[in-house]
């Protein structure tokens, strides 16, 4: 039998796929159905044969063509297809699960490109970002058109998102027009509720739960610590990491009145540096 994700529901207890074949007492080798969700009794990973006496099951979802991903939040799990979001929530016997269609004719750009923060889902959709909170909603950016014109949406598959929980920060890896590598990312800061964006290769992203720092891959077949220290581990000798701050004009205030601006405070801080000035 085949299947497209695996996951364990933690608090229930079942085995799910999403992306089945389905049963049938007649027929050991059914067709695969990408849209079909098959789930094991209850504490029992091998048992899968629907019957009275147990938990297993299965349901087809109707909208879209195939289960791109799932994610468990603290309540529910979360499915999309390639065009809706469902919730799949326990109940307990006879049913089991239920499913409720939360909104369709949305997209989702990859399989990793969902990050949960907070119970609030965050994803990169094919030609916008949203947040589910219970309800989805578009997340305005103000970097949309600048994101997906310059983006090879034939490497889409290889689109990662990487949650920065200590600055706020979740981060979307992509591959610009012209490059079949991961090069580019758009970071939405959900504190500050601000868009901004730079270069880097990272193909995998663990946040600093446990280790102090993020963790996160790239081609090299390195792993490194971010947010530690201010140089680029990727040379050798460790070399400093070029930055710069671009911004626009951007309007005070309409009308006869003049602002006059004494002094800018940095929102920034110089960690671990060890330059003079």
């Amino acid at each position: 039998n085949n299947t497209n994700q695996v996951l364990i529901s933690d608090v229930s207890r079942f085995l799910i796929a999403m992306g089945a074949n389905n049963y049938d007492p007649l027929d050991p080798n059914t067709p695969f159905d990408p849209l079909l969700v098959r789930w094991s009794d209850q504490e029992n990973l091998y048992d899968w044969v629907p019957t009275s006496i147990n938990q297993a099951g299965e349901q087809r979802l109707t909208n879209g063509s195939y289960i791109v991903t799932a994610k468990k939040t603290r309540q529910e799990i979360l499915i999309w297809t390639d065009a809706a979001l469902y919730s799949m929530q326990y109940l307990g016997p006879p049913y089991t699960f239920g499913f409720q269609l939360m909104m369709d004719n949305l997209s989702i750009m990859s399989p990793n490109s969902v990050s949960l923060v907070n119970n609030v889902a965050y994803w990169m959709g094919t030609d916008k970002f949203y947040a589910y909170s219970g309800r989805v909603e578009t997340l305005p950016c103000s970097l949309r058109r600048f994101v997906y014109s310059d983006l090879n949406r034939a490497q889409s598959l290889q689109i990662q998102v990487g949650l920065n929980e200590q600055f706020g920060e979740i981060m979307w890896f992509y591959c610009s027009k012209g490059s079949f590598y991961i090069n580019k990312y758009v970071v939405y800061n959900y504190l500050e509720n601000i868009w901004y964006y730079g270069e880097i290769a990272r193909t995998a992203w663990y946040d600093a739960h446990t280790k102090g720092a993020p963790y996160a891959a790239s081609y090299d077949g390195y792993l490194y610590q971010q947010e530690f220290q201010c140089d680029d581990g990727s040379t050798n000798p460790p070399s400093a990491i070029p930055a710069w701050i671009e911004s626009a004009d951007f309007d005070i205030d309409d009308g006869d009145k003049f602002s006059f601006i004494k002094r800018i405070i940095p929102d920034i801080t110089f960690q671990n540096s060890t330059a003079s000035t």
